[in-house]
């Protein structure tokens, strides 16, 4: 292992480029971000140093850590600051801690100042900094959105479609009948996508189609359409087909007796060249395009005699050849064709977004990128860009390198390119840091690599010094052997070094749970249930409102889901993390679930809210998708249009309004007219119930409103008259309220982003969030965020259960990781309709670019490279399971499911990750016996440990162990007793417990909400009873029938129970009720005892302050006081609260 010490100086040497390749966990930002500290204390000013990196998160990390240190250094102790100083390997003497203490202020008020970019916002500055000349000055940053390009898509299909005869009106109908509609239009878009690649491969030129033909057409070898057939059927080719239906002929054979009346056919005159070839292929060829099986036996000798057995084996094998080499030049033909129409029309359609975005001046992250590349080759413009640089920038930094596009690093290359050795140029000094193994953007053209090619080239022109970090401070030991034992072992993944940890006594463990096996019968039950339910509905329209819609899942997911949930309940309780120097009990924030895709979150999603797992998961644009921003989206639809009345029962039933269905079947069975006129009527008249009576209250308010307030004012009122945030906290479990109410706040805060929260009117604001709902995932917004809680360990500080994507998840690390659906294979090459591009990294631009179809339209001449895409997609598979595992500080498990059909995990895909983790752990740990689950480690993990791996674990030895599959009952029996810890604290009385429940009930019901079976346990706790709720459901019922308390009592009053108030040292008081009518505000505070109870003063002196602390808040309306007491005495407290005893 590379002594860490010295790889920090050597890394660090503010006077030598450097490229440090480090793996996951070794502190690569820390890196970075020391080397700039470094550089600035040797003197270097900030405007010297240019930092690049991927993510604009990346960015403000880099920049916060730097700005973070320097602020502590000016006023950190000197034993610390000579640390500090010694870490990043400088000796301290008086003069360098003057320097480092003054360094934040320089810093901090730099002109010009310290850069830290990404890729996008450097090229963006570089446009900005172009000369006049170049014609990019006043261009504006736009982001090709889906939205754009599908408006643009339109208006271009139009156009097609209004001048049928024109050449791209030819293309286009072609590509229809190849494609299909949805196939065309992905085509183009993804062409759109891969924009850089395309104008690299053309260089921009405007005869870049003809320019990719002409190589594609050289690479195919074919000519021009119709050539292949015609150099198939030349003179006297019918000569050896005659002869081959005589061999025919003379068989008694069935197959060959089947094959003489289509060859027969074929050889007729007057037939034309494609049927006739088409039937020709068929005689020849097995379905599947083969050559059919014909082989030397004694039944052929016998047939045609030996010598005619020969021949014919001759003539077959011959003849079935030239078949194969004619379709696969027909093929060719068929791509170049393909290709002609596909390029065409995308070249027209990407002229069409030029033309669009040129005419408003603006420019997106592609163009950045493709004009920063072409003002640095262009000579005119190369010296006026390359002196700005040069007389900025000392020192580049590049973070997470193997992120780089080949277009990005053409333009390094053009700009580095200019300082050769012996021109008399500075050269910068740079320091490049990556990863190669953790590439996992392909998707977004990185190159991974490109890392050993920027390597080489540093090396050779700038002296840079090459640097291994393989050494992770994350990952506990286990993980890192089970990290070595895998990817050791895969031929794939190349330049793979044996890893290390400095986590030295982090206990660790890997482990798989069994893959979820289903058993065939219980498919075949399955499908035939969903065929019975199929006949169902075939046989008549399904009531909604009595049987739900039948959705199609996957029953082994559902179960792999269950066995998620039911295994973090287990480790909830007993998994021990290392926190710092000690150890605490596993929390939900430390825990993350990894997913490839999010297509298949559901499942999970609902496994864990059912066993009240708290959890936030990564949609991403699914904001607007969640049942909360649905409700408010159905509310502003019904005052948009008050006569839709599906929304306004949406509304109705959502927790703003809490109608129940009783309610709701008034409604139904009143006489003709929308929903809102019966429930207006049924107000007017009195006899509204009262949730209808105040949800109309409501509704009326608000109507008036829409009229004349902007879209988040609007949501602000209605947010505030209709407690949104307390009604849907009472509503929903507790472990989902924290993402509920983020999700809330969100789209109060989208409502203010929308132009500034001054849309024109309702309608057009309700059409953006409906545009939004609909948009790209990437477009759409996302749901709320949940703070993280502060990590102290209390009852509210368990966090929530985090579920990623892997790419998502890059950056990031918890204590337990977990990836979900392990067992599936990789997929192939990208869909259908997709580009073939291959750009080598030593390579100015791309050697091939192409467009393909189905699989079996691919070409023979384009198989290698579509083999070298695999390869690459194999590799990424790899790094892609690499980074889920380097996430897990000290627990990672993987789970999956078996495939279909009642197949075991044998079956299984050899290469998906559940695969690949079992051969690695049954490496380390030995075979698997039947029943048993591998796990690798020395964490001990209470009720899954035998006493081998306990005893293993006090040594600190990596060690095999087997999970049992035993239930969890039976696994707990046999820990030990421990001692008990705390003290146990009496819960309240008989008559404390009754003013809880009697609280808890009047809290509900004077807010109009249902009291739900168990509402009694969730108010008073685990002494509640059910007798003890009667009770207070008697007491609470009798004081709302009272006509004498429903001016305080009402539910359709506008008031508000349990609200907050703080008094002038901060500390926060709760009023039971706060209820204003038209003459003054009343504050109400419930006690369950009489008025002669002993506690008379102190509940007076309560309440009095209470008024005290509201009346500036409503002045001048008045602000009364009064307590309620159980037996429906309402006493008002007059008195000034200084005048009380």
């Amino acid at each position: 292992m590379t002594d860490p010490r010295q790889l920090v100086l050597d890394a660090l040497d503010p006077h030598r480029s450097v490229v440090v390749e480090a793996c996951a966990g070794s502190g690569k930002t820390w890196l970075l971000a020391s080397r700039i500290v470094r550089l600035l204390l040797e003197g270097a000013a900030p405007g010297d140093i240019l930092a690049i990196t991927f993510t604009r998160k990346a960015a403000r990390e880099i920049e916060e850590r730097v700005m973070g240190w320097l602020r502590d250094l000016a006023a950190m102790p000197e034993a610390e600051a000579v640390q500090f100083l010694a870490e990043r390997g400088m000796t301290a003497d008086a003069a360098l801690l003057r320097r480092a203490r003054g360094l934040y202020e320089r810093v901090a008020d730099a002109q010009p100042p310290l850069s830290v970019h990404t890729f996008h916002g450097w090229f963006l500055q570089l446009v900005a900094a172009a000369p006049l000349a170049s014609g990019l000055a006043g261009s504006s940053l736009v982001e090709s959105s889906g939205r754009l390009l599908e408006e643009l898509w339109q208006s271009f299909a139009a156009e097609l479609q209004a001048d049928p005869e024109g050449e791209l009106a030819g293309h286009f109908t072609a590509l229809l009948q190849i494609a299909g509609l949805d196939g065309t239009r992905g085509l183009l878009m993804r062409l759109v996508g891969r924009r850089a690649e395309w104008l690299s491969y053309t260089g921009g030129r405007p005869d870049g189609v003809a320019h990719a033909l002409e190589e594609l057409q050289t690479l195919l070898g074919v000519g021009e359409p119709g050539e292949g057939l015609a150099a198939f059927f030349v003179a006297d080719w019918e000569a050896d087909f005659h002869a081959y239906l005589g061999f025919l002929e003379q068989s008694d054979t069935k197959t060959d007796q089947a094959l003489v009346v289509p060859l027969r056919g074929a050889l007729q005159p007057g037939v034309a060249p494609e049927a006739a070839f088409e039937a020709l292929g068929g005689v020849l060829l097995t379905q599947s395009g083969t050559l059919r099986a014909r082989k030397p036996s004694g039944a052929l000798d016998k047939r045609f005699g030996s010598d005619g057995a020969a021949r014919f084996l001759a003539l077959h094998q011959r003849l079935g050849e030239s078949i194969l080499a004619t379709r696969e030049v027909l093929r060719a033909e068929q791509i170049l064709a393909f290709n002609r129409h596909g390029l065409s029309l995308g070249a027209a359609f990407l002229e069409r977004l030029e033309k669009h975005k040129q005419a408003r001046r603006l420019i997106d992250f592609v163009d950045a990128e493709w004009q920063v590349l072409q003002l640095l080759r262009d000579d005119s413009h190369a010296a006026f860009l390359q002196a700005r640089l040069d007389a900025r920038y000392k020192h580049i930094l590049l973070d997470e390198f193997q992120d780089t596009n080949p277009l990005q690093w053409q333009i390094l290359l053009a700009w580095l390119d200019a300082y050769r050795p012996g021109d008399g140029l500075e050269p910068p000094r740079l320091f490049l840091v990556g990863d190669p193994k953790q590439s996992i953007y392909r998707f977004r053209q990185a190159e991974p690599r490109l890392f050993a090619t920027a390597a080489d080239f540093l090396e050779a022109n700038f002296s840079a010094r090459r640097l291994a970090q393989d050494a992770t401070r994350r990952n506990a030991p286990a993980v890192v052997e089970v990290v070595n034992a895998l990817f050791g072992a895969e031929p794939a993944f190349t330049g793979f070094r044996p890893q290390d940890s400095l986590a030295a006594g982090l206990p660790g463990r890997v482990e798989l749970l069994p893959l979820v096996n289903l058993a065939e019968e219980g498919e075949a039950a399955e499908g035939e249930g969903g065929e019975a339910a199929a006949q169902n509905d075939l046989a008549g329209l399904r009531n909604p409102l009595t049987t739900p819609a039948a959705t199609a899942g996957d029953p082994r997911r559902e179960e792999e889901a269950a066995r998620l949930a039911a295994r973090l309940l287990e480790l909830k309780a007993t998994l021990p993390v290392r926190d710092g120097g000690g150890e605490r009990p596993l929390r939900w924030g430390d825990v993350m679930l990894l997913v490839r895709k999010r297509t298949q979150l559901a499942a999970y999603e609902r496994a864990l809210k059912a066993a009240g797992i708290p959890y936030l998961a990564a949609s991403r644009g699914g904001l607007l998708h969640t049942l909360e921003a649905r409700d408010l989206a159905a509310l502003l639809e019904f005052l948009v249009l008050p006569a839709a009345d599906l929304a306004l029962v949406q509304v109705l039933r959502s927790p703003i309004c809490a109608v129940d269905e009783a309610d709701l079947l008034i409604l139904a069975t009143l006489g003709p007219g929308s929903w809102w006129e019966r429930l207006t009527g049924l107000a007017m008249r009195g006899e509204a119930p009262p949730r209808l009576a105040r949800a109309h209250g409501l509704l009326a308010g608000w109507l008036a409103a829409a009229d004349v307030l902007p879209g988040h004012d609007l949501l602000d009122r209605v947010f505030h008259e209709g407690e949104v945030l307390a009604r849907y906290r009472e509503a929903v479990p507790e472990a989902l309220w924290p993402g509920v109410e983020a999700n809330l706040l969100a789209l109060l805060q989208l409502a203010l982003d929308l132009d500034g929260g001054r849309y024109p009117s309702l309608p057009r604001f309700l059409d953006e969030l409906t545009r939004l709902r609909e948009a790209d995932p990437d477009e759409a917004p996302d749901e709320g965020i949940v703070e993280a809680s502060d990590g102290q360990g209390g009852d509210d500080d368990q966090g929530r259960v985090r579920i990623l994507t892997i790419h998502a998840a890059k950056g990031l690390e918890a204590p337990l990781v977990w990836l979900l659906d392990a067992n599936t294979g990789a997929g192939g090459q990208a869909d259908a309709w997709n580009l073939l591009v291959d750009w080598p990294p030593e390579a100015e631009r791309p050697t091939h670019l192409s467009l393909y179809g189905r699989k079996d339209e691919r070409g023979a001449a384009r198989e290698p490279l579509f083999a070298g895409e695999a390869a690459l997609a194999e590799r990424e598979e790899l790094n892609l399971l690499y980074v889920a595992i380097t996430r897990a500080k000290q627990m990672f498990v993987a789970s999956g499911s078996a495939p279909k059909g009642g197949r075991t995990g044998g079956e299984s895909p050899e290469n998906s990750p559940y695969q690949r983790l079992l051969r690695a752990l049954e490496k380390l740990a030995g075979p698997v016996e039947a029943g048993m689950s591998p796990a690798y480690g020395d964490l001990v993990v209470g009720g899954h440990v035998g006493q081998a791996v306990i005893e293993n674990a006090a040594a600190s030895d990596p060690s095999p162990c087997l999970l049992p599959g035993a239930p969890a009952a039976d696994l707990f029996s046999e820990l030990p007793e421990l001692p008990p810890i705390g003290e146990r604290r009496l819960g309240p009385g008989d008559d404390a417990l009754h003013g809880i429940l009697l609280h808890g009930c009047l809290e509900r019901l004077t807010a109009g909400l249902p009291l739900e079976p168990d509402w009694w346990r969730r108010a008073g706790g685990a002494t509640a009873t059910e007798a003890g709720a009667a009770e207070a459901v008697r007491v609470a019922e009798r004081l709302m029938a009272m006509p004498s308390l429903a001016f305080l009592l009402d539910p359709a009053l506008p008031a508000r129970n349990e609200a907050e108030i703080c008094d002038g040292e901060g500390r926060v008081k709760r009023v039971d009720r706060l209820v204003e009518t038209p003459e003054a505000v009343w504050v109400v505070d419930y006690k369950s005892s009489g008025a002669d109870t002993k506690r008379l003063a102190e509940y007076r002196r309560q309440v009095a302050e209470y008024r005290e602390l509201l009346t500036p808040l409503y002045a001048p309306r008045p602000v009364r006081a009064a307590l309620l007491f159980g037996d429906g005495e309402l006493r008002e407290v007059e008195e000034n609260l200084t005048d009380l005893p």
